[in-house]
């Protein structure tokens, strides 16, 4: 057992002592009672003594009663008669005999008779009823004796399962075991021992030995935790056996744990620490939650272990769990630091959480950082001290609002601003006046960022908002989430994207929704690539389309369409005009570049590549190098989300045959430093039919690698195959020649040209009668295709393609797509193909396929063909 942890004193009188634990409330012996008990004794000894006799009486209880009956100080003996005098005579008060036998022979006798009056049954064992007539059982069960001799009223005998009501259920209460137990816990040492060694030759069956372990639990190999073995079947009994746990190794089978003082308080008194995982079945299976979540958080706090904390922390939502993780925290900060700080820089809720409780810690107490594990907390330390502003902006004067809404945002537990010079902090009072108009949402206070240095007022607001989640995110104080989009940068956004996506899983839909607008609020490129990611691979297509919708409030805001936003939201990550970044070390130095998936690679002084820059050494620069280095690992992470979210979209344009003026082509493009890495490994071609590449230089060059310049008026596009025409062969040589890999199939892309026949045909035979696998036909309706009626519904009888001219390219499916069917289904066979200026089940006013775009027609028959094969 673990040293016992401090037991709240008023829960002291409801526990269950135990030896060498804390104490009960003093336990007196009755003489009154004892007087009555042999009085009572007296009177069963004619029905036992029959009762004796019955040919089914178990031999060893016969032996024990005779004894007793003999006036030997036989226990099982006592136990027996005592049984028989509840049973047939009125009145009797079964705890009036633990008065008596504590008195007339001892304590250890009292203990041992007890143990024996648990399992001892008078009368016969219970028999299942038979179905009567018409196969109805009248009642649950019978009883008799059938006839046999030696008395109606049948044997005396042990316990079975077929006992329903048992008599030595009088044994199981406070008024008998729990006050046995009490005296026992105070005994002298000789009398204790003595009832421990006695007791050890009543553990005969189930009941007994969970008797024997509740009224000595010191005994701790005694405990027998098998499951659905319990002094009896109620939760009475239930507490009782909980009661009895001395160690660890005995909760393995606990599958329930009801949250009253004396039972947690027995626990913590019985196994200290290793009581947590029993709280932790408490506050999950609690019914009560407002009585009872109390309960087991007050003994949370009592436990000085890091397991309370990471309990808690699962728990942030129940009632109550924000503010005693809050002040188990202040009880115990070492243990809080070890167990939280590793879990700061998650990008969870959970992290959230155990950042805002550490920063708290720390900038109350910064010699705490001592107890942390080895770089977790650097990030949430308290900046060295500056100097206050005395020259503040307007915005920042006057005197700060007070109030609930502020009042948990203490400015001494949060990073200092730093002006723009950083040599100077804005001073408390400043900062109070800012929290002022962060919790009205004032629009004003976005222009403290003019003052401001916009890292350390990004910090700032993380660290409210961090805060907010440590105390349980009240949605009172929501507040805390709108801030980010009034004073938040790019970093802000890098957290906070992660978080949207997880938050409607867990149930926080709404806070993701206002996460969106955050993003939309902050409204740089960083912001607008992460809300077009979310309409990508979000999880949730709730979420998937508000994100969409926001990006099309902000594109209508700025007069242009979704596409010429997201041309114009892609981040260049502080790339120099070639598209490269310097990682400066101090005495080394590495170039970043990029391959055809937008992946950084370094580049070494000696022209060796490797996919990671190197992490510092002794020699390198003590600021420099690890600066270099957490730079390269941002702007890696921040590639993974917008790399193949740009490739797809270029390869999404030449499918669509989006084009663009030569100035935007150049300036969105040519000159960008991140997308200039694609641009120059594809094709481009004029609206006149001119195709070219773009070279190292920005320089474009023709199929010979002549120069050339489109014409003012051109329109640029990503050239698909089926446009290059003879010339594609000569493409795919030159790109070979120059070693250049594409981002996506663009050379390589399989082409579907139509002949002349089938350009003047109304239908495409060459398709039809092609077979579709369910889920690939399901695929294509929720992608490029669409099979959806003029009234917005679900068709799913066919899947059309439009081309940039407005008109469909329609394959007509049998037996056609279910609405909600994901997966599974029935093949899709292709029943007829053709063109028409509006999809639907059959052929209308369809036109010659020739007039389709070329390159709607060759992606759509490619995507048939390749779904079929």
């Amino acid at each position: 057992m673990v040293e016992t942890v401090e037991i709240p004193v008023e829960w002291r009188e409801h526990i269950h002592p135990r030896r060498g634990g804390v104490p009960g409330p003093p336990v007196a012996v009755d003489e009154g009672a004892a007087r009555r008990a042999r009085e009572w004794d007296l009177a069963a000894r004619p029905i036992a003594e029959e009762m004796l006799e019955h040919e089914r009486t178990d031999p060893e209880l016969g032996r024990a009663l005779r004894a007793w009956l003999a006036k030997e100080a036989d226990p099982a003996g006592a136990a027996a008669v005592a049984a028989v005098a509840l049973k047939y005579l009125d009145g009797v008060e079964g705890a009036a005999f633990l008065d008596a036998w504590v008195l007339d022979h001892g304590l250890a006798f009292a203990a041992c008779a007890v143990t024996e009056a648990i399992s001892i049954e008078p009368g016969p064992v219970p028999r299942p009823a038979k179905p009567g007539p018409g196969g109805f059982v009248v009642g649950l069960v019978a009883y008799g004796d059938g006839g046999a001799p030696g008395g109606w009223r049948g044997e005396i005998r042990r316990v079975t399962v077929h006992d329903h009501f048992p008599a030595g259920r009088w044994v199981s209460g406070d008024a008998v075991l729990k006050r046995l137990r009490t005296l026992l816990a105070v005994a002298p040492e000789d009398e204790y021992g003595e009832a421990v060694e006695r007791l050890s030759r009543h553990r005969g069956d189930a009941w007994r030995r969970r008797v024997a372990s509740y009224l000595v639990p010191t005994e701790t190999a005694w405990l027998d935790v098998s499951p659905g073995v319990s002094l009896g079947t109620g939760e009475h009994d239930h507490e009782y056996l909980l009661c009895s746990l001395s160690s660890a190794a005995q909760i393995r089978e606990v599958r329930w744990v009801p949250a009253t003082p004396a039972v947690i308080g027995t626990l913590l008194d019985g196994l200290g620490a290793d009581a947590l995982p029993l709280l932790a079945l408490a506050l999950r299976h609690s019914h009560d939650a407002d009585e009872t979540h109390p309960i087991v958080l007050r003994a949370l706090m009592e436990i000085a272990d890091e397991a309370v904390f990471a309990l808690l922390l699962d728990r942030m939502g129940d009632k109550g769990v924000p503010a005693a993780l809050q002040e188990a925290a202040e009880r115990h900060p070492e243990l809080a630091l070890r167990a939280l700080a590793p879990l700061a820089g998650d990008d969870t809720t959970r992290g959230l959480q155990a950042a805002g409780t550490v920063r708290g810690l720390l900038y109350a107490r910064p010699d705490l950082a001592e107890a942390a594990p080895s770089g977790s907390v650097e990030a949430l330390l308290p900046r060295p001290a500056v100097p206050d502003c005395a020259d503040l902006p307007d915005v920042l004067t006057g005197r700060p609002a007070r109030g609930a809404k502020t009042d948990w945002a203490d400015p001494t537990l949060l990073p200092r601003i730093l002006t723009r010079g950083r040599d100077r902090a804005l001073p408390a009072s400043a900062t109070r006046r800012l929290l002022g108009l962060l919790a009205k949402k004032a629009p004003e206070a976005a222009r403290v960022r003019a003052f401001c240095d916009r890292h350390s007022l990004a910090e700032f607001s993380w660290a409210v908002f961090e805060r907010w989640h440590a105390l349980g995110a009240p949605t009172r104080h929501n507040w805390a989430l709108a801030q980010l989009g009034l004073i938040g940068d790019d970093t802000t956004v890098r957290r906070l994207s992660p978080l949207i996506r997880l938050w409607p899983g867990q149930g926080l839909t709404a806070r993701a929704a206002a996460a969106l607008d955050v993003l939309a609020a902050i409204g740089s490129d960083t912001a607008l690539t992460h809300l077009f990611e979310l309409t990508r691979r979000g999880r949730y297509k709730g979420l998937k389309a508000r994100a969409a919708r926001k990006i099309d409030e902000i594109a209508a805001a700025r007069g242009m369409t979704r596409d010429a936003l997201a041309d114009r939201a892609v981040p260049d990550f502080g790339l120099d005009e070639r598209g490269t970044l310097v990682l400066d070390y101090g005495p080394r130095r590495f170039t970043v570049t990029f391959d055809e998936q937008l992946v950084p690679l370094v580049e070494e002084p000696g022209g060796k590549v490797r996919r990671s820059a190197p992490k510092p050494g002794p020699k390198d620069d003590p600021a420099l190098a690890p600066a270099a280095h957490a730079l390269f690992t941002g702007l890696k992470k921040d590639l993974r989300t917008i790399a193949d979210q740009e490739i797809r979209r270029l390869e999404l344009a030449m499918t669509t045959r989006r084009s663009w003026t030569p100035e935007d082509f150049r300036s969105l493009f040519v000159a960008h430093p991140l997308l200039g890495h694609i641009v120059r490994r594809l094709v481009w071609t004029t609206d006149s039919g001119t195709a070219f590449r773009v070279d190292e230089a920005g320089d474009y060059a023709d199929v010979r690698d002549d120069p050339f310049a489109p014409a003012p008026d051109d329109r640029i596009a990503i050239a698909h195959p089926v446009l290059l025409g003879d010339d594609l062969h000569a493409w795919a040589e030159l790109f070979a020649d120059y070693e250049i890999l594409q981002p996506f199939e663009q050379l390589g892309r399989p082409v579907h040209r139509l002949t002349e026949a089938e350009r003047a045909a109304h239908r495409l035979a060459r398709v039809e009668g092609l077979v579709l696998p369910y889920g690939k036909a399901k695929g294509h309706s929720q992608g490029r295709w669409e099979s959806v009626d003029a009234d917005g519904g679900f068709a799913g009888g066919w899947l059309a393609r439009r081309d940039p001219a407005g008109l469909y390219v329609v394959a007509r499916l049998s037996p056609g797509l279910g609405h909600y069917m994901y997966g599974e289904g029935e093949d899709q066979k292709i029943e007829a193909v053709w063109a028409a200026p509006a999809p639907g089940r059959a052929p209308e006013d369809t036109v010659p396929l020739g007039r389709v775009d070329p390159v709607t027609m060759s992606e759509a028959v490619h995507d048939l063909v390749r779904s079929a094969s």
